[in-house]
């Protein structure tokens, strides 16, 4: 078992006080090393896929995930991935950390010249994640903290998001907007993109509601029984 940080497929791309940011992608029939997530994590699928996820203390379940599904996992899983697909399985993960719970959400993206269709597609007390669609020249006002993310192999110049520090990666660009601070997303690209914005915290109006414990919505959490630290095996594969 390795920390996630350590698992090769699951790239470190954004760490900070409030979260730490994956790009992931597993290639074609390949399968991860059974690693650890220790902290609550949501998670954005960017592309179709059949998968089988084996955690500890549970039989290996096999799962259909479309693109554009999103949701937030419990910390304490224990797994491995294995993509049973013909293409690479991609996605985000965005670990809340203890700071996030501490800060207030900015306003919701705002398009504010040009076409630009945003779609909020999570929401929950600790966070909410936005799908935009913005076309060449349009304008979005974005507001932190929170990630942005171009997971359809868009390129995150940062010109195209102001004075904000944009971290490239093979699998995924991805930038941090810092808690209060604004940026403009700006449709720069010759056809219209698909931009991610994970936005971390809690509304006001949240903040004065009893907090509701969700549970995830896939039943892909470890099972917290016992101490042991082994994942369970994949057909054909013992892995300790």
């Amino acid at each position: 078992m390795v920390p996630i940080d350590e698992e090769p497929r699951h790239h470190l791309v954004i760490a900070n006080e409030f979260v730490r940011a994956f790009a992931v992608e597993i290639a074609p029939h390949e399968r991860t090393l059974c690693h650890h997530h220790p902290h609550d994590y949501l998670l954005y699928i960017a592309s179709d896929a059949e998968i089988v996820s084996a955690a500890r203390g549970e039989e290996p379940k096999r799962l259909s995930y479309r693109d554009g599904e999103c949701e937030l996992s419990s910390a304490g899983l224990t797994h491995v991935v294995e993509n049973l697909g013909d293409a690479p399985f991609r996605n985000i993960v965005v670990e809340l950390l203890p700071r996030a719970d501490a800060v207030r959400r900015g306003a919701a993206p705002t398009g504010t010249g040009g076409v630009a269709n945003v779609s909020q597609i999570f929401d929950d007390e600790r966070a909410a994640i936005f799908n935009i669609e913005i076309g060449p020249g349009a304008e979005v006002e974005l507001a932190g903290p929170a990630v942005v993310a171009t997971p359809y192999a868009e390129n995150l110049n940062p010109a195209f998001v102001g004075e904000i520090d944009v971290k490239q990666n093979e699998v995924c660009d991805l930038a941090w907007i810092a808690p209060e601070q604004d940026a403009n997303l700006f449709g720069c690209w010759k056809e219209a993109a698909i931009v991610i914005v994970f936005q971390v915290g809690g509304t006001d109006e949240q903040r004065s509601r009893v907090t509701i414990v969700r549970e995830p919505l896939r039943s892909l959490r470890a099972s917290r029984r016992g101490a042991g630290m082994n994942c369970l095996s994949l057909p054909g594969i013992i892995i300790s």
